[in-house]
C-alpha cells in the first residue's frame, strides 16, 4: 500500500532572491531552430513552432539568485511502499527529487546534492536533478522553482499525490498526479485549456540520471533527430553516427539533444542502464510517443554546465519523454479537448553483457523483454482508470501556490477542470488586478515602487483600455498598457503608452521599457540615455545592471564607471556589476578578457 507523508528535506541552497520587476520585452525575438532540409521530412516539422507563446509574460524573470549556499529545509511530499521511496518538492514545480529502489538501496535518478539555480529556463532560474514535468511551454515549465498546489488524496489502492497549477501564458490548467504500486512509480499528466479557445500541448518529462562511465541509454529506435550546439536539427542513424556510439553519453563530445524516431505501434520506453545492466526504465501509454536524450558532452563546456548547478563531481544526462517526436513541436489542442497520459518509472535489471554489447538490436530486445516481464500496457491502462476514479476525491491541501487562477475565476469563463484555487491565496499583485475588475481602475502606486505583477491576455487588456478611456489613465495604467502592447510587438503604440505614463509621473519602469524599445530599434545611444535616467531615479539592482549593459553597449565607458561607483555597496558587489565595471574600465581589450568572475545567473 502506498503512503504519503510530509517531511522537511534539508539541502544546501542558494538564495533564489526576489523576482525581477522588469518585464521581459525582448523574449519575443527568439528564433526558430534551423532544420536540415536534406534529412528532415515535412511531416517531421509539421508542428514545430506551433502555438508558441510570445515571450514569457505575464511571468517575471528570476535572475536575482546567488551562489552562496546555506542549509534550507524544503517541504517534501514522500510516497512510499515496500519497493520504492519517491520524494517530490511541491515548492519547486513538483519536481521528483529522488526515487530510491528500497530493495537495493540505490538511487535511480541523479539526485542533486545542492539547490543552485542557473540560467537555463524561460524565466532564467532552473535547477538540475531529479525529474520534472513540463506540460505547457517549450523547454522548462515557468514553475521550475515556483510552487504548485499539492493535495493528499486517499484513494483505492493507496495515497495519490496531486499537484497542479494554472499556466497563465498559455491559459492552460494542468495536473501531475503520482502514486506507487508494486515496484513502479505511476505518474498521470493531464492538461486542458482554461478558456474557450484552441491551445497547444507540449508535455515533456525530463529525467536526470547518472551520466558517468558505463551508462548506456537504450530506446526502441534506429534513427534520431539530432540538435547539436549551434547546429541544425538533422536526421541521423542511431546509435552509431560519425564514428561514435551516441547511446554511450561519454562518447558525446559537446552538448547534444536527440529525439528518437520510434516506429509507429512500437511500445514507447527509454532506459538508462549502468555497467551492471541495472538502472531506471520509463514507459508510458501510447499518447506519450516521443523519447529523447540530452547530454552535456565530455568537453569543457559540458563539464562546466554540469558542475555549475551541482558540484564538482557531478555527471548527469537527461532522458526525456513527450507527446510529439521532438521538443520544438507542440500539438494542437482543440477547444474543450484535453491531453492525458500515464507514465511508469522503476528499476530494471537486464543482462549486462547484452545491454552493453555492440549488437544494438539484441540490447533493445533484452531490455524490452525485461520490461514486458515487469509491467504490461494493460497495467498502465488499469492505473489510468484508477487515477480517473480518484478525480472526484477533493484531497487535503499539503501545499499552496499563488492566486492568479482564482483571479481568472473572478473574471469569468474559466474552466478549472475540477481543481480548487482558493481565494485566500491572492496576494498583493493579484489584488491590484482584482481592483481593476471590481472598481474599474488599477491602483496608482508610488512611481518608484516596483511593479508587482503583469497581465497580457486580451480580456485584461480590454478592461485596462476601458479604464483609461473612463479617465483612470494614471502612470501605472499607461505603463501596464505599454507592456501589453510591447508583448504584442505593437512597438510604436507601446512607445506612445510609455510616454503617456511618463507624462503622468516619471518612473524608472517606463523609462526602462522605452530604452528596450530603443535598443530593439537599433538606437544604442538613446537606450543608454534612458537607462542612465532610470537608474538615477532608483538604485535597484536590475535597473542598475541593465543601465550598465546599455552604457557599455553604447561605448560610454566613463559614464558606466561613474554609475557603478555611485551604486550602493550591496549592488556594487554583485558579480555581474563587477564584470560590467571591468568591461567599462578595460574596454574591449585582452585585459578585460582575462578578468574572471563567478556570476550567479
Amino acid at each position: 500500500m502506498c503512503t504519503l507523508s510530509i517531511e522537511r528535506l534539508v539541502i544546501p541552497s542558494a538564495s533564489l532572491g526576489r523576482e525581477n520587476p522588469l518585464p521581459d520585452l525582448r523574449a519575443s525575438q527568439a528564433a526558430p531552430i534551423p532544420l536540415d532540409a536534406q534529412t528532415i521530412a515535412p511531416e517531421d516539422a509539421q508542428y514545430m513552432g506551433h502555438g508558441r507563446a510570445n515571450g514569457i509574460l505575464p511571468y517575471t524573470i528570476l535572475d536575482n539568485y546567488g551562489r552562496e549556499k546555506k542549509p534550507r529545509a524544503w517541504k517534501a511530499a514522500i510516497l512510499e511502499n515496500g519497493a520504492l521511496r519517491a520524494t517530490f518538492l511541491p515548492e519547486l514545480g513538483g519536481r521528483l527529487w529522488s526515487l530510491v529502489d528500497k530493495k537495493t538501496g540505490r538511487e535511480l535518478l541523479f539526485r542533486n546534492p545542492v539547490f543552485q539555480p542557473l540560467n537555463l529556463a524561460p524565466r532564467n532560474a532552473w535547477i538540475a536533478g531529479g525529474a520534472e514535468w513540463n506540460p505547457c511551454g517549450t523547454g522548462h515549465t515557468p514553475f521550475a522553482v515556483s510552487p504548485l498546489y499539492a493535495q493528499a488524496v486517499q484513494a483505492e489502492g493507496g495515497a495519490i499525490l496531486r499537484m497542479y497549477q494554472y499556466e497563465r501564458a498559455r491559459q492552460l490548467v494542468y495536473r501531475v498526479e503520482a502514486t506507487l504500486s508494486g515496484g513502479w512509480l505511476y505518474v498521470r499528466v493531464k492538461t486542458g485549456s482554461a478558456r474557450d479557445r484552441d491551445a497547444a500541448v507540449y508535455g515533456w518529462s525530463n529525467i536526470a540520471v547518472d551520466g558517468g562511465e558505463g551508462v548506456r541509454v537504450l530506446v526502441p529506435a534506429d534513427r534520431a533527430l539530432r540538435h547539436g550546439h549551434g547546429g541544425a536539427l538533422a536526421g541521423i542513424p542511431y546509435p552509431h553516427s560519425n564514428g561514435r556510439d551516441a547511446s554511450r553519453p561519454t562518447q558525446i563530445p559537446q552538448p547534444m539533444a536527440f529525439s528518437f524516431d520510434i516506429p509507429q505501434g512500437r511500445r514507447p520506453w527509454i532506459a538508462a542502464l549502468g555497467k551492471d545492466g541495472y538502472g531506471l526504465v520509463e514507459t508510458s501509454t501510447p499518447e506519450l510517443m516521443g523519447r529523447g536524450l540530452f547530454a552535456w558532452g565530455t568537453g569543457a563546456l559540458g563539464r562546466r554546465w554540469q558542475e555549475f548547478p551541482a558540484d564538482a563531481d557531478s555527471a548527469y544526462l537527461e532522458i526525456q519523454c513527450g507527446p510529439a517526436r521532438t521538443q520544438p513541436e507542440r500539438l494542437p489542442l482543440a477547444v474543450g479537448a484535453g491531453a492525458e497520459w500515464i507514465e511508469a518509472y522503476g528499476p530494471l535489471q537486464a543482462d549486462a553483457a547484452t545491454v552493453q554489447g555492440e549488437d544494438w538490436a539484441a540490447a533493445n530486445r533484452c531490455v524490452e523483454a525485461a520490461l514486458d516481464a515487469l509491467i504490461s500496457p494493460q497495467m498502465l491502462e488499469s492505473m489510468r482508470e484508477r487515477f480517473r476514479r480518484a478525480e472526484s476525491e477533493r484531497g487535503a491541501f499539503v501545499h499552496n501556490a499563488d492566486g492568479w487562477a482564482h483571479l481568472e475565476q473572478l473574471l469569468g469563463g474559466f474552466d478549472a477542470h475540477g481543481l480548487r484555487f482558493p481565494a485566500s491565496r491572492m496576494g498583493s499583485a493579484e489584488r491590484e488586478w482584482k481592483a481593476l475588475l471590481t472598481t474599474g481602475a488599477l491602483p496608482c502606486p508610488d512611481p518608484l515602487a516596483s511593479p508587482r505583477g503583469y497581465q497580457v491576455s486580451g480580456a485584461w487588456m480590454a478592461l485596462l483600455q476601458k479604464s483609461i478611456g473612463n479617465g483612470n489613465g494614471h502612470w501605472y495604467a499607461w505603463y501596464h498598457l505599454g507592456v501589453m502592447l510591447a508583448y504584442r510587438n505593437r512597438r510604436e503604440e507601446a512607445r506612445r503608452a510609455f510616454e503617456a505614463s511618463l507624462q503622468q509621473a516619471k518612473s524608472p519602469w517606463a523609462l526602462r521599457c522605452l530604452a528596450v524599445l530603443d535598443e530593439m530599434a537599433g538606437d544604442a545611444q538613446a537606450a543608454a540615455d534612458r537607462m542612465l535616467e532610470a537608474a538615477a531615479l532608483r538604485a535597484q539592482r536590475n535597473l542598475a545592471i541593465e543601465a550598465l549593459e546599455a552604457l557599455v553597449a553604447a561605448g560610454r565607458y566613463e559614464q558606466a564607471e561613474g554609475l557603478a561607483a555611485r551604486l550602493p555597496t550591496g549592488i556594487r558587489r554583485l558579480p555581474r556589476v563587477k564584470a560590467l565595471r571591468a568591461a567599462a574600465r578595460f574596454r574591449p581589450s585582452p585585459a578585460a578578457k582575462r578578468q574572471k568572475f563567478r556570476i550567479g545567473d
